[in-house]
């Protein structure tokens, strides 16, 4: 069998750096995702930050989180693509009270300023978003 493997298949960088780099033409939705074409593997991708690509086919969780009614905070493995915890942020909460929890997580999980494979991401639900009259 392994004297039958095509020796020409090559695996896309994207796919070892589980980066995927946007190229060509983007196309922003309303709420503000911007989607693309990966440079390496030529799939669609999509970004809500600008700063991190996923690939636009398949489960959105932050999007479902946001759907939600209250905002929390999520520890993310990067590697694996996987929740790891989730905290409530505490309605009307001000940026003073969100960077002290932020750092709590933080500590709590051992992550440091420069780590690439954690990361701490807050996840604003509608009532965060829409503005009470």
């Amino acid at each position: 069998m392994l004297s039958k493997m095509n020796p020409s298949a090559v695996v896309a960088q994207c796919w070892y750096l589980r980066r995927h780099v946007p190229e060509g033409r983007r196309r922003r939705e309303e709420n503000g995702v911007v989607h693309c074409t990966c440079r390496y593997c030529q799939r669609p991708i999509r970004s809500r930050d600008g700063g991190r690509w996923d690939l636009a086919e398949g489960f959105d969780v932050e999007a479902l989180g946001g759907a939600g009614r209250q905002s929390h905070f999520c520890v993310v493995d990067t590697l694996d693509d996987m929740v790891l915890a989730r905290y409530p942020v505490q309605s009307g909460a001000d940026d003073d009270t969100i960077a002290e929890r932020m750092a709590e997580i933080r500590e709590k999980h051992g992550i440091e300023e420069d780590d690439d494979v954690l990361q701490i991401r807050l996840v604003e639900g509608r009532a965060a978003l829409q503005s009470v009259h």
